[in-house]
């Protein structure tokens, strides 16, 4: 304890045992904002003081450590670094924010990866439907032995060209890794399926677990999301638009998030933004129904939600007229 002009006016040492677990628990304590025994008990003998955060930090004639010290601080400083980490799994914010960004990154890689099969593969079997057959013919190409046996499960007529044996190991190669992503994809988007529905249970229900799980990433959390007025929630992850709306274009109506939503994207251009905003009010309500421990809603409230959707719509069966 000092006074304005730094003259100490009582001291307190730490005169329990000192070891690097006990210096660890102190370190997070202090850092969680918690005063130590010894300083609460200062505080109580003189209640008019300020207890100063910063410490050694502020004052110059603060007693160097010793080289023990020293030893003692970096091995409980890194200690509490591994707890820290060791703790943040228990943040679903952080797990939700991993699993979404792994299901995005995994659907790009896919996609991309799955065009090139169905194209490559489309040179030797020019009958092929390459849109109706998207799905079946990596999974041909994988399970064949040649082009012609994957001609065969593909119901089409024997190829007039085949790749050489190197290139066929390629393609087929490249058509199991085409599978290889879908199961990987699969499994990334139903982990995520099962913790928002977990921990946003009623805005999963309103707006599907992916749709929830990408809202919750993109808003940083949770608790953010909760406390964002419905304005911004409406055009949230819709960044390109608002940066083409500084520079003059007209403002978004919905986020890509909100636009998935059959309700939005299957409704007439000129309703899709009065949907949208009334989606994304339910949508505020919901996810501060799941953060603030309400009571999830049921089917039947998300069903009432729907049909007025569809009154939305039936309200303007045409577009309004241009001034």
């Amino acid at each position: 304890m000092v006074d304005d002009n730094a003259n100490i006016i009582d001291e307190i040492s730490w005169s329990s045992k000192r070891s690097i677990a006990a210096l660890t628990d102190r370190l997070e304590g202090l850092q969680s904002g918690t005063l130590s025994p010894e300083a609460k008990t200062l505080a109580e003998r003189f209640p008019d003081a300020h207890p100063d955060s910063m410490a050694a930090l502020s004052d110059p004639e603060w007693p160097e450590l010793s080289e023990d010290e020293h030893s003692m601080l970096s091995e409980a400083s890194a200690r509490l670094a591994k707890r820290g980490v060791a703790n943040s799994a228990a943040d679903l914010d952080r797990r939700l924010d991993m699993l979404s960004g792994a299901t995005t990154e995994l659907r790009a890689a896919w996609g991309t990866s799955e065009a090139r099969c169905v194209e490559w593969a489309g040179l030797f079997l020019p009958d092929a439907d390459l849109d109706g057959q998207r799905e079946q013919i990596p999974e041909a190409i994988a399970d064949s032995e040649s082009i012609d046996a994957a001609a065969t499960a593909l119901g089409l007529q024997t190829p007039g060209h085949s790749p050489g044996e190197q290139e066929w190991i390629a393609l087929r190669a490249h058509a199991r890794g085409v599978m290889e992503s879908a199961d990987r994809l699969k499994s990334a988007e139903q982990a995520t399926r099962v913790l928002a529905q977990q921990y946003v249970p009623t805005l999963s229900l309103l707006v599907g677990p992916l749709g929830a799980a990408k809202m919750v990433t993109l808003a940083g959390g949770r608790e953010r999301l909760a406390r964002m007025p419905s304005g911004s929630l409406q055009v949230l992850g819709a960044s390109g638009a608002m940066a083409a709306h500084r520079r003059g274009a007209p403002p978004p109506k919905h986020s890509p998030i909100l636009f998935s939503l059959p309700q939005v994207s299957k409704s007439p251009r000129w309703v899709r933004g009065k949907i949208a905003r009334y989606l994304a009010g339910k949508c505020s309500i919901a996810v501060r129904v799941d953060h603030f421990d309400g009571e999830p809603w049921s089917d039947e409230q998300i069903d009432e939600i729907n049909k007025e959707c569809d009154n939305i719509k039936d309200r303007f069966p045409k577009p309004p007229k241009r001034r």
